[in-house]
């Protein structure tokens, strides 16, 4: 079994392709990126919390993400704070059990996971592979979830090259504390929409992660 560095960017990637992701949804602010996105002939691949697939209207939420071409990935079931100190058998669990709701409600598996706060290490990397995901990191990492939107476009746009991985935030997870992070996700909103005019100014979009190259 192969085990393959995360992904992090793709300087090969096509002229002009980028992929944007957000972590911790499905959420009420899943839909509000997803309007945009469509807008931009855009696409995004999102790291979803298993526990947060817990109504028709978030289930509905992922069918319209994989519906507009973009991808769900696996963000694990109650995302701990650091998956490289769980055992083996207890990240399986994790990530098996999200798995098994998102292809339950889209009928698409997830290819790509993603570690919480991007804490992990090659035990965590070899239990993924060996459910048939591979770890997706980014090159882009802005603090969205405290920065107000114009900080964050204005970081991303001044950073952003062909081949990168994006990291925003569709969501919050349960046990987010309130002091510290934004109690929502609308700033997080407000930049996606300042991102994405800016690469259509520069000939960027976004497309799925499975689809840099």
């Amino acid at each position: 079994m192969e085990i393959l560095q995360p992904l992090q960017h793709r300087r090969d990637a096509a002229d002009g392709v980028v992929a944007l992701t957000f972590d911790d949804g499905p959420s009420d602010w899943t839909d509000p990126v997803l309007d945009l996105l469509a807008a931009h002939d855009s696409h995004g691949t999102f790291f979803v919390i298993g526990e947060a697939i817990c109504s028709a209207e978030r289930e509905q939420s992922l069918r319209r993400i994989v519906g507009d071409g973009g991808e769900v990935g696996n963000h694990t079931f109650t995302h701990p704070q650091n998956v490289g100190e769980l055992s083996a058998a207890a990240l399986r669990e994790e990530l098996r059990a999200t798995t098994n709701r998102i292809e339950s409600v889209t009928g698409v598996a997830p290819r790509f996971w993603r570690a919480p706060h991007f804490r992990s290490n090659l035990k965590a990397r070899v239990v993924a592979a060996g459910l048939g995901l591979r770890e997706a990191a980014a090159s882009v990492i802005p603090e969205d979830y405290v920065w107000r939107a114009e900080r964050t476009a204005d970081f991303v746009l001044r950073s952003l090259q062909r081949g990168d991985v994006v990291d925003l935030h569709d969501g919050r997870p349960r046990d987010e504390a309130a002091g510290g992070t934004a109690a929502d996700r609308e700033e997080t909103v407000r930049a996606l929409e300042l991102i994405l005019e800016g690469m259509a100014a520069r000939g960027l979009r976004s497309v799925a992660i499975s689809k840099l190259g």
